[in-house]
């Protein structure tokens, strides 16, 4: 209960902040999420040195806050994509869907889940988790195109309703291996109760570039 409270205030506060930088106007989403960026960057550069200090070469192509700012780089352009004009609703769609995903995944690996996915870096990831965040995805994806708002066409919206659970999956692991190769728990500890601005967006980054092929195509 002692760590709870600023748990779910600190999280509060995430979201309201991402929220309000989308819809308030395309500076403030600028501005905000540029600054994510450099802090998140910054993060994974700091994940970087620890993981040299421990001896460990990381085995990808880019190292760790390469990935993330380039990630975080697609993901600021997805609001901009196609027309080149400010689209709130694109980006804060993408946001809902992430953290649907995120929440149902936890709650019915935490409730249901039995059967390991067996995921070194990670090992408490089940089938009935995933299975469970792309149902939700899914049906959130058709609901919100037909009684919310139709953001994007049909086939895309189911398309990021059953690619957005995978690919968060993909950044969620990708984010587990280099703080298990750092051997640290949070990739900081900018957000009470909940680590640092890596540990929140990490789904966020394994899926930005999917996304914003898909949104472009």
């Amino acid at each position: 209960m002692i760590n709870f409270l600023p748990r779910l205030i600190s999280g509060i506060l995430y979201i309201l902040l991402i929220f309000s930088s989308i819809i308030i106007s395309k500076e403030s989403f600028l501005l905000v999420f540029s600054i994510l960026t450099l802090l998140v960057s910054y993060e994974a550069y700091l994940l970087y040195l620890k993981m040299k200090k421990k001896g460990y070469k990381t085995k990808y192509i880019l190292a760790p806050h390469f990935y993330v700012f380039i990630s975080m780089i697609a993901l600021i352009y997805i609001p901009f994509a196609n027309s080149f004009t400010y689209d709130p609703y694109k980006i804060l769609f993408i946001f809902l869907m992430i953290w649907i995903t995120d929440t149902m995944s936890y709650f019915f690996g935490s409730y249901y889940g039995k059967n390991k996915l067996n995921f070194k870096a990670s090992p408490n990831k089940t089938w009935e988790g995933l299975i469970g965040g792309i149902f939700c995805s899914f049906i959130f994806s058709i609901v919100s195109f037909y009684f919310i708002k139709e953001v994007y066409p049909l086939w895309k919206t189911i398309l990021l309703g059953l690619t957005i659970p995978l690919f968060g999956l993909f950044g969620d692991i990708q984010q587990s291996e280099i703080k298990r190769a750092a051997e640290v728990k949070d990739s900081g500890n900018l957000i009470p109760g909940h680590g640092g601005l890596f540990d929140r967006l990490d789904s966020t980054i394994g899926n930005s570039f999917i996304i914003l092929i898909i949104t472009i195509f």
